[in-house]
């Protein structure tokens, strides 16, 4: 295709950004380490073939930090749109439909031109919500970098790093089988900038242990060398310790595949709905007479983990075997 560049020399890249060209641009920055871009460079070479009057370029990020920079890519993939020697449009992340309808947006080709008889109307997008007080933000920063013995902020997920400075973190830390939490600060803009000040640190990845602020990548590193930030994590607590902490948590708690809003298994996900049923219909005390009226049987996940009445109720038996339920009494 002559309108599909992958890029290999900053040459190719001269006329991109020229302001008398009217020709749009579609930019797709990629990496190799990031499987998300698998599939989203063949959406992205698809796309060119279906609009030709766009000139499409192919970049490897991390081989071309300069123009990387230039159009401020913080994570990948990313891709830019540039019109008139100006950026117009840009998008983050794996959406193939979203990155289909932006480049439609700037193409000239009759294919790209949407259908009137087909259109559907489009709902008016919902009001942002209201931004934190300065106060508010801080007090949910403190929450957040005090709720893991390490708590780090990253662009992506531990298991879809989107920068090359969180992946190398991220491994670092899985060497030395420190545990740790993780907040994408990709998916809230808010606390992202938020954090810049509060740790006084400009970039990302940050690391906390302990609620105090620890440094970047390259403090890490260096710490890790040093033996340094090994001694500062917690010891790493046995088994039983953790299980016992576990069922303690609250009052009631339940063991199940997923979490109680999205549930990963039907078993789980019938268990939910039935304490959810009994807390609505009979209230908190029908409830706790459950936790307190237990019967004693052996347990599958140990001696610790106390029993439950799985005689009384077809439910619970229904259950039991698949979703392992506790009880502080």
């Amino acid at each position: 295709m002559t309108n599909f560049t992958v890029l290999t020399s900053d040459d190719q890249f001269a006329s991109v950004f020229d302001s008398s060209s009217t020709t749009a641009h579609a930019l797709n920055f990629w990496a190799s380490w990031a499987p998300q871009c698998t599939q989203m460079n063949e959406v992205f070479e698809e796309l060119a073939a279906k609009h030709p009057t766009i000139q499409f370029f192919k970049i490897e990020a991390e081989q071309f930090p300069d123009i990387s920079e230039q159009c401020d890519i913080a994570a990948v993939p990313s891709f830019v749109i540039v019109k008139e020697g100006k950026i117009v449009d840009r998008m983050d992340g794996a959406n193939p439909p979203e990155l289909a309808r932006i480049v439609a947006k700037y193409s000239k080709s009759p294919s790209a031109l949407p259908s009137h008889s087909s259109a559907t109307p489009v709902n008016a997008p919902s009001a942002a919500p209201a931004a934190l007080s300065a106060e508010d933000m801080n007090a949910r920063l403190k929450e957040l970098t005090s709720s893991s013995s390490v708590m780090v902020f990253i662009k992506g997920t531990p298991t879809a790093p989107r920068c090359q400075f969180s992946r190398q973190l991220l491994e670092i830390l899985t060497a030395q089988n420190i545990r740790f939490s993780s907040f994408n600060i990709l998916a809230d803009e808010e606390v992202r900038q938020a954090m810049k000040s509060f740790s006084d640190w400009p970039t990302f990845p940050q690391v906390y242990v302990k609620g105090e602020f620890v440094g970047g990548l390259d403090i890490v590193k260096e710490m890790v060398a040093t033996g340094e930030f090994q001694s500062l994590v917690p010891a790493e607590k046995d088994l039983k310790t953790r299980m016992d902490e576990l069922i303690q948590k609250a009052p009631l708690m339940i063991f199940i595949k997923g979490s109680p809003e999205t549930p990963r298994c039907g078993f789980s996900k019938y268990v939910c709905v039935w304490i959810r049923l009994v807390c609505a219909s009979k209230g908190k005390g029908v409830l706790e007479s459950l936790i307190t009226k237990r019967n004693h049987v052996p347990s599958p996940v140990g001696n610790w983990l106390p029993s439950w009445p799985i005689k009384e109720s077809p439910m619970i038996r229904l259950t039991f075997w698949k979703t392992m339920i506790s009880a502080k009494g």
